[in-house]
């Protein structure tokens, strides 16, 4: 299970202390730039792939600062992540392999 989320650019800095929490922590996190990921959105990128209980508790920290995005946006943003990481394993395998 995954779930992103969006800080506007001033809410940014605290998506990191939020990241921090126990729960939240152990699980797979990812953060990005939205324009530098490729997307329309403006702000900071958290995507977090994991159990729910944690995402739960992601939600519920962040409050307000944070805005979950839509299944359609969140699966655009989540492939656009994935394609990234496929591109830097791919370069990484031109250089060793």
């Amino acid at each position: 299970m995954y779930a992103a989320f969006l800080f506007d650019p001033e809410s940014a800095p605290k998506a990191r202390e939020l990241l921090e929490d126990d729960l939240v922590s152990r699980q797979s996190i990812s953060l990005r730039d939205a324009k530098a990921l490729g997307t329309d959105f403006v702000g900071l990128i958290v995507v977090i792939e994991g159990n729910e209980a944690a995402i739960r508790r992601f939600e519920e920290i962040s409050g307000e600062d944070v805005e979950r995005l839509e299944d359609k946006d969140a699966d655009g943003v989540y492939e656009l992540l994935k394609k990234e990481e496929e591109d830097a394993a791919e370069g990484v395998g031109l250089l060793f392999g």
